[in-house]
């Protein structure tokens, strides 16, 4: 019965990873600014880009461009102990003027639990 209740609870933290990176995927493809950071730790540290300094990149690309579609698939999530790893493949297209660039390949993300949640610290 134990071990019903831990995988349980372990599939169930999957779940709200799926869910929390289905929203940056909605947030990107709506260009909405607030549903993308809500996916986002206030402590988001990557190189020398925190939080703030995210949130202007990511408002800039709103703005620059007519149309951003975004699609992820092929994920691995990975439980460690501070946290977890997301491996995913993506495509990433963006249109301005009519003019597209498509990107596409593996990202790595970190994501920690804040409270109920899970967010992305580390990767974008």
């Amino acid at each position: 019965c134990t071990i019903f209740f831990l995988l349980a609870c372990q599939i169930s933290e999957e779940e709200r990873i799926h869910h929390i990176l289905k929203q940056r995927e909605e947030a990107l493809q709506k260009k909405d600014l607030s549903l993308y950071l809500s996916c986002i730790s206030n402590a988001y540290q990557d190189k020398d880009e925190d939080f703030s300094r995210l949130q202007t990149r990511v408002e800039g690309y709103f703005k620059a461009f007519d149309r951003i579609e975004y699609r992820s698939w092929d994920r691995s999530i990975h439980f460690e102990e501070k946290g977890a790893r997301v491996i995913q493949q993506f495509y990433l297209e963006v249109e301005k003027g009519g003019k597209k660039n498509r990107y596409s390949g593996r990202e790595a993300l970190l994501l920690k639990r804040e409270g109920r949640q899970w967010k992305i610290i580390k990767g974008l």
